[in-house]
């Protein structure tokens, strides 16, 4: 089964529960910038947050460390939660659509080193939606990602 029909799989499980899935996302500063996803061309928002789903028995804090570590090569450490939001995302599986809720925490974490060879990296599920990684300033994320400009989450001064 590949990626994304074990993940529609997992999506269906949890409507059928009646659960919403949970997600975790980051900003995540290294020095004055921040490390976000850049879009494929044509997305409604520039860039993206890392992070992804929380797996069973796992924390929001312990899956957003292992999601930055897989899906950008670097090591970091979790400052503060900026907040939850809540959206419902379409799917379908098996012949039926569906829509499921989704809990999505973000995290503001801090660089703390590369996983391995000192460069950024993402893993494949990436490949036909993003173009890699980009270092931006705060007003250029809080402008262009998804989670500020419209998701209603802010950073505290």
């Amino acid at each position: 089964m590949d990626y994304y029909t074990q993940k529609a799989k997992r999506m269906y499980e949890l409507f059928l529960k009646g659960e919403p899935c949970r997600k975790v996302y980051a900003a995540v500063r290294k020095d004055d910038k921040y490390v976000v996803i850049k879009n494929a061309e044509g997305r409604k928002y520039k860039y993206q947050l890392a992070g992804g789903g929380v797996e069973d028995g796992e924390t929001n804090k312990d899956a957003i460390i292992r999601e930055i570590v897989e899906e950008l090569n670097i090591n970091s450490k979790v400052v503060k939660s900026l907040g939850v939001i809540t959206y419902k995302s379409n799917w379908e599986y098996l012949d039926k659509k569906f829509d499921i809720d989704n809990e999505a925490e973000v995290f503001l974490l801090e660089f703390v080193s590369y996983s391995n060879q000192n460069q950024f990296g993402l893993e494949g599920e990436f490949t036909d939606n993003v173009k890699g990684v980009a270092l931006v300033s705060e007003e250029e994320m809080c402008n262009n990602v998804y989670e500020f400009a419209s998701g209603g989450i802010k950073f505290a001064k």
